[in-house]
């Protein structure tokens, strides 16, 4: 049975996909370890065993049949034993750097706005690599979700999503998930 993984860089609207994913119908592996917040009002939809996926990948097999979600830094982990579908969010990286910086500021974490070309260019090489490894593996079928895209087009994206995963999921409830009001750190 096929896992299926929303992907992205952290800020880059995993977390929105998962609640259309979950509004459509499809069961999601997920924990309350991380509660909703000011940065993520809806929750972050996250299993905390995903953070140490490098050493102990067993509980994927809780998550055949299910979407879970797994930051594109630790795809390379996932055991080739199981299939895939990867949901890979993309969203602008300047958008990406502004949203995690908005989020470190409120959270009083150390973070660098003067380093945000180095981070961007780190993001760019971090993607083409993920990109190629995702092609290279046998077991893995991915599709990228364009961020603005899903805001602009729900209707349009949640057909498109249910088509590559080939599962009766309600496409109208995915699309309703949708609050413009929360893309707050556009970049024009």
């Amino acid at each position: 049975m096929t896992i299926t993984i929303v992907s992205g860089l952290p800020r880059s609207g995993t977390s929105l996909l998962m609640q259309m994913l979950r509004a459509g119908g499809m069961e999601l592996l997920t924990d309350r370890h991380r509660l909703p917040d000011e940065n993520n009002p809806r929750g972050y939809f996250e299993y905390e065993a995903v953070k140490n996926i490098s050493n102990d990948n067993t509980f994927l097999e809780e998550a055949r049949g299910k979407a879970i979600k797994i930051i594109s830094h630790l795809l390379a982990y996932l055991p080739e034993r199981y299939y895939y579908n990867i949901l890979f969010m993309r969203r602008n990286i300047d958008e990406v750097i502004l949203s995690q910086n908005k989020m470190l500021k409120k959270l009083n974490a150390p973070y660098q706005e003067e380093n945000a070309e180095h981070i961007k260019q780190d993001f760019i090489k971090h993607l083409h690599k993920i990109h190629i490894w995702m092609r290279q593996q046998d077991n893995v079928r991915f599709l990228y979700i364009d961020h603005r895209r899903i805001l602009n087009q729900p209707h349009t994206e949640a057909a498109r999503i249910v088509h590559f995963l080939q599962l009766d999921l309600d496409t109208q409830k995915m699309a309703t998930v949708i609050d413009p009001s929360l893309y707050r750190s556009r970049i024009e």
